[in-house]
């Protein structure tokens, strides 16, 4: 069986696991307890991701570039990766980096740029200026994650431990459990060691997480 299978945890997984604890019951919780538990299960899952960029929730974005700037970026889109990169008639990879809107106006119009405008609710496009036309654009986006809707949805982070971790943290605090702290601790040393690791290079280094503010992580 390979690591990865046996890392995998499905949202029953996790309801039981947290329950073993919680409520000294290796069973599935019921009622208003699984409602709740279910919706705390989702909440860790994207708290996680508006951390850091993991590679689970990496796509690669292929599209053929007609005359049109403007660019429909898919459903699941949040945010890209990389600056997208346009493959030239010389075989060369040529960068769009992105700008906020308002930096338009001091560009030139030779500059390649690209910017994003759109929500999560109407959808995302990418303006794009200096396009090729007829050649290949390639961008690589973090998505939104998919979810855990049903008890037999899987967890998509790599380490699954971390949302039964905080499950168990969301209940305790919940119940102005004395536990609560040592707990959280223990779901937020795993949510560290996840960005550690996503954040590691091919050849073993390691960069620094993109996002800033109070829930980030810096790794040097």
């Amino acid at each position: 069986m390979s690591s990865y299978t046996k890392n995998m945890k499905t949202l029953q997984t996790i309801l039981v696991e947290a329950n073993a604890y919680l409520d000294l019951e290796a069973a599935e919780p019921s009622g208003t307890e699984l409602t709740t538990r279910s919706s705390y299960a989702n909440q860790a899952v994207w708290e996680a991701t508006a951390v850091a960029q993991f590679r689970e929730f990496q796509n690669v974005y292929t599209v053929n570039v007609s005359s049109s700037a403007s660019i429909s970026l898919p459903s699941n889109f949040r945010e890209f990766m990389v600056a997208p990169q346009l493959l030239d008639s010389s075989g060369k990879w040529v960068p769009y980096e992105q700008i906020d809107p308002m930096e338009i106006y001091n560009k030139q119009s030779s500059d390649k740029y690209c910017y994003v405008l759109g929500n999560p609710a109407s959808g995302y496009t990418a303006i794009f200026n200096n396009l090729t036309a007829n050649s290949t654009l390639s961008i690589v986006y973090q998505r939104y994650p998919s979810g855990l809707a049903t008890l037999t949805d899987v967890c998509e982070l790599s380490d699954p431990q971390y949302v039964v971790e905080k499950v168990k943290s969301y209940v305790l605090q919940s119940r102005r459990d004395e536990r609560f702290p040592q707990v959280d601790a223990m779901a937020e040393q795993k949510l560290k060691n996840m960005v550690g690791r996503s954040q590691k290079l091919p050849q073993g280094g390691s960069n620094q997480v993109r996002r800033t503010g109070a829930a980030s992580y810096i790794l040097s």
